[in-house]
């Protein structure tokens, strides 16, 4: 009976022990230099696919050498004058992360009719995987 608890014990902080040392090193996050893009200046590629996606959320990546667009939207909302913010947009190692939120608007903005709120973010091609937040 007592090698049974023995036994148990050291399975316990077995476990304990292997679940410290599973931990991830992360590295730094540093800041993306980055500017928001206006529909006139988007490639015509570019607006041609947001505009067959914009009444569903999405998010997707186009990439022209050197630049990369990176294309989140909030598909179909009631009303218009929705406002997009970029929270933050950092990278690392292997990865690009970027984290924005809808600004909604007031009651009597939501009985006239449907928008499409989407943002195009445009920084250089790091040719990193992107997380959207």
């Amino acid at each position: 009976m007592k090698k049974n608890i023995v036994f148990i014990m050291m399975a316990v902080c077995c476990c304990f022990c292997a679940g410290c040392l599973k931990q991830e090193k992360r590295g730094a996050k540093e800041k993306v230099d980055y500017a928001v893009c206006r529909k006139e200046n988007l490639p015509k590629e570019l607006a041609a696919r947001i505009e067959e996606q914009k009444d569903k959320v999405f998010h997707f990546t186009y990439s022209m050498k050197e630049t990369m667009y990176y294309v989140i939207g909030y598909g179909k909302q009631t009303g218009s004058g929705y406002k997009i913010r970029v929270k933050k947009m950092t990278m690392d190692e292997g990865h690009v992360y970027i984290d924005t939120n809808l600004i909604g608007v007031p009651k009597r903005q939501q009985e006239k009719g449907y928008s499409y709120p989407y943002i195009v973010i445009k920084s250089q091609n790091y040719e990193k995987d992107v997380v959207f937040l």
